[in-house]
């Protein structure tokens, strides 16, 4: 019988085989061996950075179709491409391990934001909401999203999603995670109880679909609805189908302000009492009042990994969150969904009754002033987009409670905000945490089309670059092999990717030749559609994706399965 690998195991032995990649003795492996081949791509005189060892070195990399073919001195090969990255570090595709791109891959497959930051794989399907599965008979807020981009969706379930990406094809390699919220949805609409036996057996065989389907695991989004009106219980139950096909439970928990304690905390009884590895999304404490309890919230996961939970937590690297203005609305208030949602907030007295709760929740994440206004539908309140909602409101003399609600009427219960709720201070001690990954939290756009509408928060067009070139470079909070890890390996490791995020022989050649020096985000708050500065070539399963700053229109990108595929 076949003994199962764990990842923690998985990982321990490919950072020993990246150590015997990388410089034994003072030499490097390959030298001659490989001198006589030709590739098809030879990237040659860079600094080696492979997503395991502690160490860069010097070596080229040569590639022959999809994979890396060998690594060493190989200044005898042949090639068809040469790259020179004299100056340049070479490493392993960035994983983004919370992504929330999807759909948008159908609407521009270039996957522009992404792709220029060096993600050469995302998993998406976080915070509970995933691109399936689906109903035929669509939504209203699903027909009219799709009508809007001009989307023809005519898929139900995770397979016919990965079939359309490839008919379509991607610039990017793409994962998946179930949304739990989307499940409860499918099942349950958006009513606020408990399901019944059947619905819950028919929400555990949605899961089961998915997982066989190649989903990597379960995700939820406890403080958005449906996937809150879910109880701990019911999680659990979710969290254990997911877990017997080797995917792990993704969570943006119940609160990251007031109660960030007891959410994480919920978050961790899940994961131990379904016997599934844990992901923590965008780890933050979200409110003045709130900071001091980041030490503590980072010593419960530290005793949880000591018991032996499979635990981690990922984190973009901003101070600012990004979400839609209802998640400051009690969940009783949503139930329904969006039209019952708008006919409460019409009606005089059920708007001043859920108005104490409201108010309470933006205070807890900082206040009306640190609320910037960044997507509208409506043309009419398009100059709204870059203010803050206290602006706002100012200006036509109103309450800011008050303006928020008429706003979200006039734009049919769809306003996007960013928040500047985190401190820079906790920002850094969660980033360089040794159980935290990076993330953007954010989805493939562009600059132009569709997907260029609003002032999307800078995390879309530039975490990546940022945490290599503020926080690595510039702050030096880890070394650039400790950050590469937390972008390409650790991730890999996760999601059980045992052929990608690292760069060794067999892997496929997903690979990022960058400066080190000049790599960083142009993107800003106010002007966040900005690509990323000092990275030289992006290149995903074998073919040049990006050259400096041009996108060369491949579209190598596949579809990955998780473990539990069938």
């Amino acid at each position: 019988m076949k003994a199962k690998v764990t990842r923690r195991q998985f990982l321990k032995s490919t950072t020993q085989a990246g150590v015997l990649l990388g410089i034994v003795g003072g030499s490097t492996w390959g030298g001659g061996c490989a001198s006589g081949k030709s590739f098809d791509i030879l990237i040659k005189n860079g600094m080696v950075v492979d997503g395991l060892a502690d160490k860069s070195y010097q070596a080229d990399v040569g590639i022959i179709g999809e994979r890396i073919e060998a690594i060493g001195n190989l200044r005898k090969a042949q090639a068809a491409t040469v790259l020179d990255a004299a100056g340049r570090t070479v490493s392993p595709g960035f994983i983004d391990i919370h992504s929330h791109t999807g759909p948008e891959l159908l609407i521009n497959p270039r996957a522009e934001s992404k792709i220029r930051q060096g993600v050469t794989t995302e998993l998406g399907g976080n915070c509970g909401g995933s691109s399936f599965p689906l109903k035929r008979e669509l939504q209203d807020e699903e027909r009219r999203w799709a009508e809007k981009v001009g989307l023809e969706i005519d898929w139900v379930d995770l397979e016919g999603f990965h079939t359309r990406l490839m008919k379509n094809r991607i610039a990017v390699n793409h994962a998946a995670l179930v949304g739990q919220g989307t499940i409860r949805s499918y099942v349950m609409k958006q009513e606020r109880r408990e399901p019944t036996s059947e619905e819950m057996e028919q929400m555990k065989a949605l899961v089961a679909e998915a997982m066989e389907q190649g989903a990597f695991g379960l995700s939820t989004g406890l403080e958005y609805t449906p996937s809150g009106f879910a109880t701990t219980s019911e999680v659990i139950e979710l969290c254990r189908v997911a877990a017997r096909y080797g995917g792990f439970y993704a969570t943006h928990i119940r609160s990251e302000a007031d109660q960030l304690m007891e959410a994480i905390a919920e978050a961790i009884y899940i994961a131990e009492s379904a016997g599934i590895p844990l992901e923590i999304s965008h780890l933050k404490a979200a409110g003045k009042v709130n900071w001091w309890k980041t030490p503590m919230v980072i010593d419960l996961i530290e005793r949880a990994q000591q018991r032996g939970l499979a635990v981690n937590a990922d984190r973009y690297p901003y101070t600012a969150y990004s979400t839609g203005v209802t998640i400051f609305f009690p969940q009783w208030a949503l139930e329904g969904g969006t039209k019952r949602f708008l006919e409460r907030i019409r009606d005089r007295e059920l708007r001043q009754k859920m108005r104490a709760e409201t108010v309470e929740r933006v205070i807890a994440n900082n206040s009306w002033e640190s609320i910037l206004i960044v997507g509208v539908n409506t043309e009419k309140n398009r100059p709204l987009e870059g203010k803050y909602i206290s602006d706002a409101a100012d200006e036509v003399k109103k309450d800011p409670y008050e303006f928020i609600c008429d706003l979200l009427i006039e734009e049919d219960g769809n306003v996007s905000i960013v928040g500047f709720g985190m401190s820079e201070e906790n920002t850094e001690m969660i980033l360089k945490h040794p159980l935290v990954m990076l993330c953007s939290d954010g989805s493939a756009l562009a600059p132009y089309g569709p997907l260029s509408e609003g002032i999307p928060h800078p995390r879309n067009y530039g975490a990546f670059p940022r945490f290599l070139g503020l926080y690595a470079r510039e702050k030096k909070l880890l070394t650039l092999p400790q950050a590469i890890k937390k972008i390409t390996s650790m991730p890999a490791a996760k999601m059980g990717l045992k052929d990608r995020g690292a760069i060794k022989q067999g892997s496929f050649a997903d690979l990022v030749i960058f400066d080190p020096q000049t790599i960083s985000d142009q993107a800003t708050y106010t002007d966040s559609k900005q690509y990323p500065a000092g990275i030289d070539y992006v290149i995903v399963n074998g073919k040049i994706v990006v050259d400096h700053s041009e996108h060369t229109g491949e579209l190598p990108g596949k579809t990955l399965k998780g473990p539990g595929a069938k």
